[in-house]
């Protein structure tokens, strides 16, 4: 039961997480020619990035304590699906 009442939320959590991250990142990307401080920018926006994910797996961790290796496996999954996608969505057409 604990494994069916968590996976929409293993996988809910990992497009949110990947969305935020890689989101994030690209918007980095985007304002850096333009940044005051590009050094400052790019760190900033990294362990930012980097806490919001770790925070958002560890809750994950947290909530699922029995099986917590087979959520996680699944959630940053879903996280590198999100990438995947973005990168798609996101590369030039040739």
């Amino acid at each position: 039961m604990n494994n069916l009442f968590f996976l929409p939320i293993t996988l809910a959590l990992g497009v949110l997480l990947g969305n935020i991250y890689f989101r994030g990142l690209w918007m980095t990307v985007q304002q850096l020619p333009t940044a005051e401080n590009p050094i400052l920018l790019t760190f900033g926006s990294f362990f930012g990035r980097l806490a919001i994910a770790i925070a958002g797996f560890a809750l994950l961790v947290m909530l699922t304590k029995e099986n917590a290796i087979w959520h996680l496996f699944v959630c940053v999954s879903t996280f590198m699906l999100v990438r995947n996608h973005l990168v798609r969505k996101v590369q030039p057409k040739i």
